[in-house]
């Protein structure tokens, strides 16, 4: 029998340590990492109730998908979610976004619900290479720069505005009567000015007269000034942006000062669709109101999918009151996340990118906020974005428009009875 030589003893005990130290190695890449997800939101300041029920929105969803074991096709990774606050202030929402990116190696950022904060920090996260999902914001140029990391699963101003005119359309079509002059009202931020300016834009091609074109300073303290120039301009039908502080305030006061205006007013979301506006406010000072709103409220809980009942339950218990609009956004952008990273199967940030380019999701808790499909187009957007018109009726927001969209028993009140 041939003995075996000293040397070859060696080779054997090498090649045998190697394959261990390989198979070790392919066991450690196969242990599931953690996946960081960045979020920049307005956590204090004016728009600090939104952010946060945004924020809860992102922490229900999260908790689902951890515990149903993660992101399977990376071996179940767990998501992590690190919070930012903008502060509603652009030099704060960009800095964020680079601690976010450069010092915690987030895989991809969500945010920022402010247009004024996001359309700045989208600007960095696109020359670091790092996919943003949009939630809130809906300035046009978000999407309209030809970025290829930024994806906004939400309305743009365009679709907001339009959504608005077409409500007002479709009443005046039911009822042969409507407004012929339009006031504007709005916040002078980003998000102000994007959504006056559709709104300009899309009544001059349906031949109504903009009577009020009226921008004001956010946080303000009184709007008695202004208050004086809405009743002097008689808009017949006033289209108004605000936050929820000084929708509060707006409100109040121009239910103080009897201003009347027959075709009512109509508010594109912000303020109007925080639960923390309705409890600053009497239900009589916002009786007929109407609301560009990003969720169906008044059939939601009609949904059939497990996972959103189960995210109203959790919010319902963590904030204290049903899912709205901004809880549902922060539920939806985590399922996107999802989406993304279980088919790109890794973090990698170019590949995360590309998966969310491609992304075409048809059911499931990322639609809970009432679209039938997210699917991005070449800039980003969404296309099947939408929302829906509501009118306050007896304390409830009740949808009218689309008609096909109304509950039964819900006839829109037009023109508004006059104040006595």
């Amino acid at each position: 029998m041939q003995s075996t030589k000293p040397g070859a003893f060696r080779a054997l005990a090498m090649a045998a340590t190697a394959m261990a130290l390989g198979g070790l190695c392919a066991l450690a890449s196969a242990q599931a990492k953690d996946v960081k997800i960045g979020f920049v939101l307005p956590l204090s300041g004016g728009a600090a109730t939104i952010g946060n029920q945004t924020k809860v929105g992102a922490e229900v969803a999260v908790a689902q998908i951890n515990a149903a074991g993660g992101i399977k096709s990376m071996g179940g990774a767990k998501l992590v979610p690190l919070f930012a606050d903008s502060q509603s202030k652009p030099d704060v929402g960009v800095a964020e976004t680079e601690r976010l990116i450069t010092r915690e190696n987030v895989a991809m950022v969500v945010g920022a619900y402010n247009s004024g904060v996001t359309f700045p920090a989208t600007e960095l996260a696109e020359r670091y290479k790092t996919p943003w999902l949009v939630t809130g914001a809906v300035k046009d140029e978000i999407t309209e720069r030809n970025f290829k990391y930024v994806f906004r699963p939400n309305n743009k101003a365009t679709y907001d505005a339009r959504e608005q005119l077409d409500a007002i359309d479709m009443l005046k079509k039911e009822t042969g009567k409507g407004p012929k002059t339009i006031g504007l009202f709005y916040e002078g931020t980003d998000w102000g000015r994007s959504h006056s300016a559709n709104v300009k834009k899309l009544a001059k091609e349906r031949g109504y007269q903009i009577s009020l074109d009226e921008s004001y300073p956010p946080n303000q303290s009184d709007f008695s000034a202004q208050l004086l120039k809405i009743r002097a301009t008689k808009p017949e039908a006033l289209i108004v942006v605000a936050y929820t502080p000084d929708h509060i305030l707006f409100t109040r006061q121009f239910n103080e000062a009897g201003v009347y205006v027959p075709y009512g007013v109509h508010s594109v979301g912000g303020g109007s669709e925080d639960p923390n506006f309705y409890k600053a406010v009497s239900p009589k000072t916002v009786e007929n109101m109407f609301v560009q709103e990003d969720f169906q409220i008044d059939i939601m809980r009609a949904t059939k999918d497990a996972a959103s009942i189960d995210a109203d339950k959790r919010f319902t218990a963590a904030i204290g009151y049903s899912i709205n609009a901004y809880g549902g956004q922060g539920v939806s952008n985590v399922y996107i996340v999802k989406d993304a990273l279980e088919r790109a199967g890794t973090a990698d940030r170019e590949k995360l990118r590309a998966a969310l380019a491609a992304t075409d999701i048809t059911s499931g808790p990322a639609l809970i906020t009432g679209y039938e499909r997210i699917k991005f187009d070449e800039n980003g957007q969404n296309t099947f974005a939408h929302g829906v018109i509501s009118q306050n009726h007896g304390g409830e927001r009740r949808t009218v428009w689309p008609a096909a969209n109304r509950l039964a028993g819900v006839t829109p009140v037009w023109p508004l009875p006059e104040r006595r």
